[in-house]
């Protein structure tokens, strides 16, 4: 009958350690800010928009585009070699389009940009 007893606790003894290991690697896992739980980083838009302006030829323009005439792609996900087009869409005349396109490339993880 003891035997029984003794085996039942040692069953329940390395089941709570078990479960104490679980608990403590999760949070070290939250407290040093594990992949899974840190949110996605997304593009500035405002500053996407002035970097996309600096990068277009204003001969392009009757007169010259503001940041309300820009146009991209919303919530852009921050990862190094993402590709896409902003479109500038401003006033047009006889000799000017009044439309650009600007190919945005994310180079790296910190969300530095190259513009083409």
């Amino acid at each position: 009958m003891t035997d029984q007893r003794s085996f039942a606790r040692t069953v329940i003894a390395l089941s709570l350690a078990v479960i104490a290991c679980c608990a403590l690697t999760f949070t070290i896992m939250l407290l040093a800010g594990s992949p899974a739980v840190q949110p996605q980083r997304v593009l500035d838009q405002d500053a996407l928009a002035r970097a996309v302006l600096n990068n277009v030829n204003s001969a392009d323009f009757a007169e010259p585009p503001t940041i309300d005439d820009v146009s991209c792609p919303a919530s852009i996900p921050v990862e190094a070699g993402r590709e896409f087009k902003c479109k500038v869409n401003g006033v047009r005349d006889g000799n000017s389009s009044g439309l650009a396109w600007v190919k945005v490339k994310i180079e790296d993880d910190q969300g530095d940009l190259s513009l083409g």
